[in-house]
């Protein structure tokens, strides 16, 4: 008799049960959002720091996909993946901290075009300075080359990826 056939159920469910726990808490995409989550807090931190204050992570949706010269709200909303309502409430909380504007839009009086304002464009200056930072603190802890295969792998499987979609 093999040994996984002598244990009862009860012991096989218990130790599945513990090597999906184990996969849970070690695959690729569970490893890739701490990373990104990580990333996020110490964005946050760095734009505080440097007087950003009120964003939080979900922002991040409107901030990383607009246009330095404006975007309009419905190509927002698809570079996001989400829905226009939602991409509107995370405009409107921007607005409402005076990093972005609504203004109409040149090519078309019946929609608007969501821009950076002064605010927002400081903003994107201190995501430069608040990048680097982070960057530097990752290839502190991982080693420069280590740390440039890094980045040159994810950015050959996000555009593998893309070619594909």
């Amino acid at each position: 008799m093999s040994e996984g056939s002598a244990r009862s159920p009860r012991v096989r469910r218990k130790l599945r049960q513990e090597d999906l726990e184990h996969y849970r808490q070690h695959n690729l995409g569970q490893s890739l959002m701490e990373v990104a989550r990580h990333f996020q807090r110490q964005a946050l931190a760095g734009f505080a720091s440097e007087g950003h204050t009120g964003l939080q992570a979900s922002h991040q949706a409107v901030l990383t996909h607009l246009s330095l010269n404006g975007t309009r709200l419905s190509e927002l909303a698809r570079r996001a993946a989400m829905s226009r309502q939602a991409i509107g409430q995370l405009v409107d909380e921007l607005e409402g901290l005076g990093y972005v504007e609504r203004i109409p839009d040149p090519d078309d009086r019946r929609a608007k075009k969501v821009r950076f304002t002064e605010k927002g464009s400081q903003l994107m200056l201190s995501g430069t300075r608040v990048g680097t930072t982070i960057h530097q603190r990752y290839t502190g802890i991982l080693g420069a080359k280590k740390m440039a295969q890094l980045r040159e792998l994810l950015a050959e499987l996000y555009d593998r990826i893309r070619e594909e979609e």
